[in-house]
């Protein structure tokens, strides 16, 4: 059975709450900027989270006012580049002007959280959440 494609580079399936309830409020422009940044790297993106309903936001210590409760924020990781590598090509391309729909930019040891939600200066919201080794 063909997966079904809410872009050219993800599928609901990624994008759906992992705790089974079928939340599934991905936003285009969140899509949109997710390929960009796809295209951007040259490497598969590996989605840990898109969607979540506020009981699973809840449940995996998400702040109560998560982007992932509306859609606008995506979690993940690629398998060949390190999460500083992720993080550093993404802030350079939104410095350049290529990814003029990205809001905040997270980093974490297990990855990059990237989100649409736009400071109200339009400054890019940036913060390192790696724990010491």
């Amino acid at each position: 059975m063909a997966r079904e494609m809410l872009s050219p580079h993800f599928a609901k399936d990624e994008c759906v709450c992992r705790c089974g309830c079928g939340l599934c409020n991905a936003t285009p422009r969140l899509l949109a900027l997710a390929g960009k940044i796809r295209d951007l790297l040259g490497e598969p993106m590996i989605v840990t989270s898109v969607c979540r309903c506020r009981k699973h936001n809840a449940k995996v210590g998400g702040s109560p006012r998560s982007k992932h409760l509306s859609g606008r924020a995506m979690d993940f990781y690629c398998k060949r580049l390190s999460p500083q590598a992720v993080y550093d090509a993404i802030v350079r391309a939104w410095e350049n002007g290529e990814l003029s729909e990205l809001g905040g930019i997270g980093l974490y040891n297990w990855g990059v959280h990237i989100d649409i939600a736009k400071a109200p200066d339009g400054h890019l919201r940036t913060w390192d959440r790696r724990k010491a080794r």
